[in-house]
Order: structure tokens, then C-alpha cells, then sequence
């Protein structure tokens, strides 16, 4: 039976309709027609239309940790945006170095985040859906056209989206390969896991695995978070980190510091070191190059080698370690720890091949001190009595991410070790 009435629930329309609806209007159809097509009254729709029009400016406020960092005024009638960045550094903005994002920018920006490659047609249709708790945006209790983003929401993974016009790095070697690459605002530093003679690496899961062990024994790193990387449809597992670059540091490495001034760990007298005297070396250099305070730089080899003993990591060659400089101040600084993904045997593609915990440990060394790992540790507090500067060592827990065998061994043996030798 018809509805002649027009009795019952009204049909809702979505932004999307209204806005067809709307260009329809304004192209010289009338509103009772189009009313009566979208069985809906002329007065409900004309009120829809007058309130999508006053409600067309729509706020997004971005924050971090706590600070409102970049205010995000939108048109959604006009497609278009204009913004208040609060944050002096340009990696807490949400558009990073772009000073006049556009509605693709905008449109980017919220894909980074929210794990959406919806087409955005109308942002205000995009907000005022039931998608709003999938992307996280939270509506502002103080108004209702306000809306906060929250940039360390850790419920979702993110993926990063690439392709062959984008600047991906394909890091290759004879045995595989790892893509790196930034994201379209620069604002974050995106890398897959590796692959190395067709075995899939978890190296991802092991700079997650650092980064937490950073943060419990107060070393500065860079911290590394889960994503998902989409180069050409392909995707990979990896990991996102803030690219300090976007607040003028430029990383120097500690081979290309020496180059400059004609050393080498390769030299003789550096071979000839024991571990501790090369540890001081490498820091002593640092101070010198660098002009930094002595103490400063031998604890950022300390912090170093006790990461690297912690995760078993064989790969702090000394092209990822170094300074910062800062373009700023012009001036040498102390970086963040990074790069500390070839840890817990997945830098070893054999690692399944190897009978025993004992027979994989055979390939595991710190360097550039060429020392075993728990070997290396003993030095360590021997020399600089661990405990006093990292309080939180004895009480040390491993992020429960990583499950491969030899990987879940290690853990277990340098927790024992470390709570029965360090004291």
C-alpha cells in the first residue's frame, strides 16, 4: 500500500544526497520536486539545507601528547581549509611543513592516520557518519561542529600508502631488500620489515621491541610504532617513527665524522683496543668533532651498547651512529638511538636451520667491539656499574610481540642474567 501520508519514518539523507540535492536546486530544479523525489517534505528539506549551510565551517583540533599543536578550520561547502599551527616544531603539525594545505592535503592527513582510503567527498559527510569512532576523531564536548584528533591513539595500526612516484627507497643487497620512504607531509618516516633470500624478516617487531626498552631504562630513541606499508597494492608489515629531520637535524655518522678528520676504526690502533677502551675512543671522538661535553657523548655509546646487548642486536656499524646537527643552532648534538631492528636473530635468515640457542649465538656479537652480548654486558657494569645508571635494569620486561623460538630464549636468558649479574 503507498504511503500517501507520507505517514512513518522519514528517509534520512546523507551528506552526500543533500549535497546532489543541492547542486540540483542551485541548477534551477525545484525544491518541492526534489522534496518529493527524496520522500522527504519541502519544509524538512529546506531546514536540512539551511543547517548544512550554517554548519559548513567545521573545526579539527590536532593534539599530542596533551598540546593542542595545529587548529584546522574547514569549509566543507567550499572544500576548503585554513590553519593555526601552535607547535614550533614542524613534526607536531599536522600538515608538517605545509603552511597552506589544501583539501587533498587535508584528505592525505586523515588517511595517514585513520586507516581509511575512503574517497572524501564531503568531509562534513565523512565527520557526521557512524564512521566517526573507526578514524577516532573525537567530537569535542563544547561544540557540536568541533572535533578533536588525537594524534597517539595506539587502537589501530596505520597503513602508509606508496607508489612509484612517491621517493621509496628499495634497500637491496645481493640476499633481498626493505623499502623506505616518507610520508606525503614528510612528517613521519615509514619502513617495511626486510626480506632477505626470500625469508621474511620480524626486524620490525624488534625496533618496537628496543624502542620499549628505551623508554623503560630512559634512553632517548626514536620511537617506533606498528604500521603497514602499501607500496604498488603489495603489503608489508613494518613500522613509523617521527621524522626529526622536519625540525632541521641532520644525522651525521660516525664514519663520515672520522672521515673528515683522516681516522678509521679500521686503523690499527683502534683493532688493537679492548671493548671498553674502544667504547671511550669512539665517545672521546664524538666530544672532540662534536664539541660536547665528554660525559655526554660516552653515555650515548653506553646507552648503545646496552641496547644492543639487550636485544642481541649485530648491526650498530658505524653508519648509524653518530650526531645530529642542527640547522638551527648550528651546532653538534647527541642523537636519538636508532636503527636497532638486526636484534634476536632476525638478522640471520639461517636462524632456522641452527640445531640450538647455542649453535645461533655463534652469530651474534655487539659492534663495532665484536664482543658476546653477555659477555659484553659484564664489561659494561664492570666499568660503568649499570645499575646506578639505569635503576630500572633489574626490572627490565620484554614487550610480548616477538614468539620466534631462539628469539624468546634470548629474552628469557638476558632477563635471568642480567637480574643475577648486575647488581
Amino acid at each position: 500500500m503507498a504511503n500517501t501520508r507520507n505517514a512513518g519514518r522519514k528517509p534520512k539523507l546523507s551528506n552526500e544526497q543533500l549535497n546532489t540535492i543541492i547542486g540540483r536546486y542551485k541548477s534551477g530544479e525545484t525544491l518541492s520536486s526534489l522534496a518529493l523525489e527524496a520522500g522527504i517534505s519541502k519544509q524538512a528539506l529546506s531546514k536540512r539545507i539551511k543547517n548544512m549551510d550554517a554548519n559548513k565551517e567545521t573545526t579539527l583540533d590536532y593534539y599530542i601528547d596533551g598540546e593542542l599543536c595545529t587548529r584546522i578550520s574547514i569549509d566543507t561547502s567550499r572544500l576548503s581549509l585554513r590553519i593555526v599551527n601552535y607547535a614550533s616544531q614542524l613534526s607536531r603539525r599536522a600538515f608538517g611543513y605545509i603552511d597552506n594545505p589544501n583539501w587533498t592535503d587535508l584528505q592525505d592527513f586523515l588517511d595517514d592516520y585513520y586507516e581509511t582510503k575512503n574517497d572524501i567527498k564531503s568531509l562534513n559527510q565523512y565527520i557526521m557518519t557512524d564512521s566517526i569512532e573507526d578514524i577516532d576523531i573525537l567530537r569535542d564536548s563544547t561544540s557540536s561542529n568541533k572535533y578533536l584528533i588525537v594524534a597517539d591513539d595506539n587502537k589501530t595500526i596505520p597503513k602508509f600508502y606508496f607508489s612509484k612516484k612517491d621517493k621509496v627507497l628499495n634497500r637491496t643487497d645481493t640476499n633481498g631488500y626493505q623499502l623506505k620512504g616518507t610520508t606525503h607531509n614528510r612528517r613521519y618516516f615509514v619502513k617495511s620489515q626486510a626480506i632477505m633470500s626470500g625469508v621474511v624478516l620480524n626486524d620490525h617487531l624488534v625496533e618496537v621491541i628496543a624502542s620499549d626498552i628505551c623508554r623503560q631504562l630512559s634512553i632517548p630513541c626514536v620511537q617506533q610504532k606498528l604500521c603497514r606499508f602499501i607500496y604498488e597494492g603489495k603489503s608489508y608489515e613494518g613500522v613509523y617513527s617521527e621524522n626529526f629531520e622536519l625540525d632541521g637535524y641532520t644525522f651525521i655518522s660516525f664514519e663520515s665524522l672520522l672521515n673528515r678528520q683522516g681516522l678509521s676504526t679500521k686503523d690499527e690502533d683502534f683493532i688493537a683496543l679492548d671493548s671498553i677502551s674502544k667504547l671511550k675512543w669512539c665517545a672521546k671522538q664524538l666530544s672532540v668533532i662534536g664539541r660536547l661535553e665528554y660525559k655526554d657523548t660516552l653515555k650515548y655509546m653506553l646507552d648503545l651498547a646496552i641496547i644492543d646487548c639487550l636485544i642481541g642486536n649485530v648491526d650498530r656499524h658505524t653508519r648509524n651512529f653518530g650526531l645530529f646537527y642542527n640547522a638551527h643552532s648550528t651546532r653538534y648534538e647527541i642523537p636519538l638511538v636508532f636503527d636497532n631492528g638486526m636484534g634476536l636473530f632476525e638478522n640471520d635468515y639461517y636462524r632456522d636451520s641452527y640445531n640450538t640457542f647455542d649453535e645461533a649465538m655463534r652469530n651474534v656479537y655487539v659492534a663495532p667491539y665484536g664482543e658476546d652480548p653477555f659477555d659484553m654486558i659484564i664489561m659494561l657494569n664492570e666499568e660503568f656499574d649499570l645499575s646506578n645508571i639505569y635503576p630500572a635494569l633489574q626490572d627490565l620486561t620484554y614487550p610480548d610481540i616477538l614468539t620466534t623460538e631462539y628469539a624468546l630464549e634470548y629474552e628469557r636468558r638476558m632477563s635471568d642474567y642480567v637480574r643475577t649479574k648486575i647488581h
